[in-house]
């Protein structure tokens, strides 16, 4: 069975084509709140057609409910069968916070992936257009998180809201003491979110007074490589696994 599966962000849109276990391709496209499902086939049709792969059902989870509509039709119009997740359906761990249907579906499917493959305690830390920290408790249940901005917004907001400081791509500077405009902003943005991620990581597992599992994922997952120390695993495909894995398991979940 070929699935493909689609991890509808606010900022991309990540497709990844399963052929039975196999993660065989990996596409990101941009998400943007008003495109239509015409615009979205003609970018699957290339990429379908570049990497001869025909997928015989999709998987969706959103965190842009406007979008949910637009990839209805495309898997109506590619004749595809579409399984849709959405807040608390199907219900994956249990939930215990006090707004368990705020809980967005990318936190819930991370969570439910990592436990797939590690022992909990877990902390999963998703680099994308947020910063997002989620907890999974010694009985697997979710317990709640941190959301923050993410690395490329606070990059887009230096530059949006200040006259002189130009936009800059984000990678790690040769020092931590920038000796250009450039290098001090990489510099404010890579350290400055490494040391934040520490220190984060570091008051949750006070509160706990236990240690975790570190897991990171997301766009930026690999920007830090060595220097995340924080990490034990670094697995930039969670999102995909988990939604390929609980198609999977669909029946047993939604039986």
């Amino acid at each position: 069975m070929k699935i493909l599966a689609a991890d509808i962000g606010n900022s991309h849109i990540t497709l990844g084509a399963y052929d039975q276990e196999t993660l065989v391709h990996e596409w990101r496209i941009a998400s943007r709140p008003f495109r239509t499902a015409d615009e979205y086939l003609a970018v699957l049709s290339v990429l379908f057609d570049h990497n001869g792969f025909r997928p015989e059902r999709m998987i969706t989870g959103s965190v842009v409910p406007p979008l949910e509509g637009e990839w209805e039709k495309v898997a109506e119009t590619l004749k595809i069968p579409l399984r849709i997740i959405r807040p608390l359906k199907p219900d994956l761990l249990p939930l215990h916070v006090d707004t368990p249907e705020e809980v967005g579906v990318d936190r819930i499917v991370n969570s439910w992936a990592a436990l797939q493959k590690f022992d909990p305690p877990l902390l999963i830390i998703d680099f994308g257009t947020a910063t997002t920290f989620d907890l999974v408790g010694c009985e697997g249940d979710y317990c709640g998180g941190i959301i923050l901005p993410g690395l490329e917004l606070g990059s887009e907001a230096l530059f949006r809201r200040t006259a002189l400081l130009p936009q800059v791509s984000i990678r790690k500077p040769p020092s931590v003491i920038g000796r250009n405009t450039i290098d001090c902003i990489r510099s404010g943005l890579y350290f400055g979110w490494l040391d934040m991620t520490h220190g984060l990581i570091e008051r949750i597992k006070s509160e706990l007074k236990k240690d975790v599992c570190v897991i990171v994922t997301g766009g930026f997952s690999a920007a830090f490589g060595q220097d995340a120390a924080f990490a034990h695993h670094i697995m930039p495909t969670l999102t995909l696994d988990g939604l390929h894995g609980i198609d999977m398991k669909w029946d047993q979940y939604m039986g």
